[in-house]
C-alpha cells in the first residue's frame, strides 16, 4: 500500500503527514476516525514486511509493548495489518526527540541531563519489572514533551531486530553508538544492556559528543567491546565528579560491574546512594572494584627463618624509603615555570613554545569544532599562567575542524519533507526563495544550495527555492462542479479562492459552482489574481452551515522587505549554559584565529499578510486551527472551537515563502500558498 496524506490505514487511521523516518519504519501523524484523536502511526518498511519470521517476532513484541502503561513510556495503542502494510498506532508526543534537541542546543547543563536521565530510569525500571527489555535506548527514542516530561518510545520492539542489529545496512548507524558490549558480541541481552545504553546517552547529554566513533558500524561496535570510554570530565571539566562516576559505572564492560537495575542508577542520580564509587577505570581499560574494611587480620606466629626474612624486608624497606625520599626531595626542588597559553596555536608552534618553557606536550584527544581550523589547539589541561614543575607533560586537544555531513537530495520534495531530511542529516533549512517552474508542482523544491552530495559542516543552512508552479497557468473550467472539486483543481495550479458568493436556486445541487471569475482558459500567474466563485444554495438556506468547510484566502498589501525573524523554537526545554572560551594572550609566533562562521544570507522573502476566512461546516462543535509554515518556522496562529455556521476571519502574517494550513477537527482541509 502506498502511504500518502489522506490514506486510511486499518480502517481507523487517516494519515495527515510524515513526521519521522528510520531504517525500520516511517512514522506519520494520523487521526483516529472514531474520535478525531491525533496518534503517531509507525508503518513498517516494505522489505521488512516481506520477512514472515520477522513479522511474527514484531507482532509478538508489539503486543507485549501494548501492556506497558507508565507516564514516561509512549503508549502503544494498537498494532495491526492492512493488506501488506504492518503498523503500530502510538500515543502522539508533540515535541522533538532528544537527538534533534541536542543537535540544536549542544550539551545540556548537569541538572537538565539528570532530570531527563531520571525519567528514563523510571521508564526502564517499570518495563524491566514487566519483563520487557528495551534493547535500543538512544536519544532518537527519547521524546521531550512541551511540559518538560520525557517519554521513551519503541519498548520491546527492538527484539524483532535483535538478530540483524549489525548486519543490516541502514538500521545500525543510529543504534551502534549506544550498543552494549554483550549486544556487540551477540550474547544474551538483559537489564544491564539498557543501563549501558543510558550511560552512553548521559555521556552525550553532558559532553555534547558520543564516546566512540569510527568509520563503520563494526569499528564502533569493536570499541564498545574493547576500549574504555573517555573520561567525560576530560572533555567537559564542568561535569560534576559524581556524574562522571555514574556514567563510568553504567558503561562498565562486564555487565555485573554496572548498576544491577535502573532503580540503582536513579538512586545514584538522586544522591541517595554512591554506588558509582565502586567502579573506576584502569590504564588497561578494564574495571576494578574498590572494597573498604576496618577489620585488621591477626598476625601469625613467626619462626626463626621468618624473623630473618622479616629483618631483611625491613632493611630493604628502609633503603626504599631513603631512595623515595631522595626522589621526592628532587621533585620538590624542581623549579617551577609559568604555563603558556597554547590555545589557537598549531601543533608545531605549541611544541616550540612548550620546549622554550621547559615543558612537553602530548595530544590527548582530537575533537570537531565549527569555528577552529583543523590541527589547531582547542584546549589544554593546565590553564595559562599557572605555575607548574619544569619538565611536566601538558595534555592538549587538537581540532579536527568542522564536522562534515552530506547534503541530501531535496529537489522535488515538499518543504516539510525537505526540512525533515535536513534535520535528519544534521543541517538546517536556510533562506527560502520562490520561483516558477514549468514541471515542478507548486510547493516543491526546485533548487538547493549547496547541491545534493556536497560535504558541508554540521548545522550549515541550506538555501531552498520553492516552486510556485508554471509561470502562467490556465484558469480551469469550474462551472457545474462542486465547490470541493473546484478547490482541488485550483490548488493543483497554485490558485486559491479569494471571494465566494451564494445564490439561492432550485436548479442545481447546493454547493455547485454557478459562475466563475476569471473565465475558464484565462492565462493567470499564481498569487497575482483574485478568484471569485458563485455557488448555489437552497432558497432560505443561504446562511445555513455548508456541508464541507468553506475557505477563502486573500493576499493583502505586501509589507517592505526585512530580514527573517529568529526561528521559533519548541517551548520550554532545557538550554545549555554559556561556554567559556579561553582568552588568547600574546605569545611568540603568529596565532591562528578561528575563522568566522558565514552568516546566512539575508532573506529575499517579503513580509506577507493574508486574510483567511473559514465557514465551519455542519455537524457538532469543531476545532478550527490555522498553521503557518514560513522562514521563521512552524507555528499555530489560531486555534479555537466553533459551532456549525461560525465564520472565522483571521489576518495571517508570515515571512517569505509561506504555506498556510487550515485544519478542521484535526483534519487538514486546505493548504494555501499566498
Amino acid at each position: 500500500m502506498s502511504v500518502n496524506r489522506g490514506v486510511v490505514i486499518g480502517g481507523r487511521y487517516e494519515v495527515a503527514e510524515r513526521i519521522a523516518e528510520g531504517g525500520m519504519s516511517t512514522v506519520y501523524r494520523a487521526r483516529r476516525l472514531e474520535d478525531g484523536a491525533v496518534v503517531a502511526l509507525k508503518v513498517l518498511r516494505g522489505e521488512l514486511a516481506a520477512d514472515h519470521e520477522f513479522i511474527e517476532r514484531f507482532a509478538r513484541e508489539a503486543r507485549a509493548a501494548e501492556a506497558l502503561a507508565h507516564p514516561n513510556i509512549v503508549r502503544v495503542l494498537e498494532s495491526g495489518q492492512d493488506g501488506d502494510t504492518y503498523f503500530i498506532a502510538m500515543e502522539y508526543v508533540d515535541g522533538p526527540d532528544l537527538k534533534a534537541y541536542l543537535r540544536r542546543v549542544g550539551r545540556l547543563e548537569p541538572a537538565d541531563a539528570e532530570r531527563i536521565a531520571l525519567q528514563v530510569c523510571d521508564a526502564l525500571e517499570y518495563a524491566h519489572r514487566q519483563g520487557v527489555i528495551h534493547r535500543d535506548v538512544k536519544p532518537q527514542n527519547i521524546l521531550l514533551a512541551p511540559d518538560g516530561s520525557v517519554k521513551v518510545a519503541d519498548f520491546g520492539i527492538a527484539r524483532a531486530l535483535a538478530t540483524s542489529t549489525i548486519t543490516q545496512p541502514g538500521m545500525v548507524m543510529g543504534t551502534v553508538h549506544y550498543l552494549s558490549p554483550e549486544q556487540a558480541r551477540g550474547a544474551a541481552v538483559g537489564r544491564g544492556s539498557d543501563v549501558y545504553a543510558l550511560g552512553v546517552v548521559l555521556f552525550e547529554m553532558l559532553t555534547g559528543r558520543l564516546p566512540f566513533a569510527g568509520d563503520s558500524p563494526i569499528a564502533i561496535a569493536l570499541k564498545h567491546l574493547h576500549e574504555p570510554p573517555p573520561d567525560p570530565r576530560a572533555i567537559e571539566p564542568s561535569i560534576p565528579l559524581r556524574l562522571e562516576g555514574i556514567i563510568l559505572k553504567a558503561m562498565a564492560k562486564p555487565s555485573p560491574d554496572r548498576y544491577s537495575s535502573a532503580r540503582e542508577m536513579a538512586d545514584d542520580l538522586e544522591g541517595k546512594t554512591e554506588l558509582w564509587r565502586e567502579i573506576a577505570a584502569t590504564d588497561e581499560g578494564a574495571t576494578r572494584r574498590f572494597a573498604f574494611t576496618d577489620e585488621v587480620a591477626p598476625l601469625p606466629r613467626r619462626s626463626g627463618a621468618a624473623l630473618r626474612i622479616a629483618a631483611a624486608v625491613l632493611v630493604l624497606a628502609a633503603l626504599g624509603a631513603w631512595a623515595g625520599w631522595q626522589a621526592v626531595s628532587g621533585y620538590l626542588n624542581v623549579p617551577e615555570v609559568e604555563m603558556p597559553d597554547l590555545v589557537g596555536r598549531t601543533l608545531p608552534q605549541a611544541e616550540l613554545i612548550s620546549q622554550q618553557a621547559g615543558l612537553t606536550i602530548a595530544v590527548t584527544e582530537r575533537a570537531y569544532s565549527p569555528t577552529v581550523p583543523q590541527d589547531i589547539v582547542l584546549s589544554q589541561d593546565q590553564p595559562p599562567g599557572k605555575r607548574v614543575k619544569r619538565g611536566r607533560r601538558i595534555g592538549v586537544v587538537l581540532s579536527l575542524g568542522a564536522q562534515l555531513v552530506t547534503v541530501p537530495d531535496l529537489v522535488r520534495r515538499t518543504l516539510q519533507e525537505a526540512q525533515l531530511a535536513l534535520e535528519g542529516a544534521g543541517l538546517q533549512a536556510g533562506t527560502l526563495q520562490e520561483g516558477y517552474d514549468e514541471i515542478a508542482k507548486a510547493g516543491t523544491v526546485i533548487r538547493q544550495d549547496p547541491p545534493a552530495g556536497s560535504r558541508v559542516p554540521l548545522d550549515t543552512p541550506v538555501l531552498l527555492m520553492i516552486s510556485r508552479g508554471p509561470p502562467q497557468v490556465e484558469m480551469p473550467s469550474l462551472v457545474g462542479r462542486t465547490l470541493a472539486d473546484a478547490r482541488v483543481l485550483l490548488e493543483e495550479r497554485g490558485l486559491v479562492i479569494t471571494h465566494l458568493r451564494t445564490i439561492a436556486t432550485t436548479d442545481a445541487e447546493p454547493g455547485t459552482v454557478l459562475e466563475q471569475s476569471p473565465p475558464a482558459a484565462t492565462p493567470l500567474r499564481p498569487g497575482t489574481v483574485q478568484i471569485i466563485l458563485t455557488v448555489s444554495a437552497r432558497p432560505g438556506e443561504e446562511s445555513a452551515p455548508p456541508r464541507a468547510p468553506v475557505i477563502t484566502a486573500e493576499p493583502q498589501v505586501v509589507e517592505p522587505t526585512r530580514p527573517p525573524a529568529p526561528r521559533v523554537q519548541p517551548a520550554p526545554l532545557p538550554t545549555p549554559g554559556p561556554r567559556v572560551q579561553p582568552a588568547p594572550t600574546p605569545a611568540p609566533g603568529p596565532r591562528v584565529q578561528p575563522s568566522p562562521q558565514p552568516s546566512p544570507a539575508a532573506s529575499p522573502g517579503l513580509a506577507r499578510r493574508t486574510r483567511v476566512q473559514i465557514v465551519v461546516p455542519e455537524g457538532g462543535v469543531q476545532e478550527v486551527r490555522i498553521v503557518v509554515i514560513d522562514e521563521t518556522g512552524v507555528r499555530t496562529v489560531y486555534q479555537a472551537p466553533h459551532s456549525p455556521g461560525d465564520r472565522v476571519d483571521q489576518t495571517v502574517r508570515s515571512q517569505g515563502y509561506t504555506i498556510i494550513q487550515v485544519y478542521v477537527d484535526g483534519r487538514l482541509v486546505q493548504e494555501i500558498r499566498p
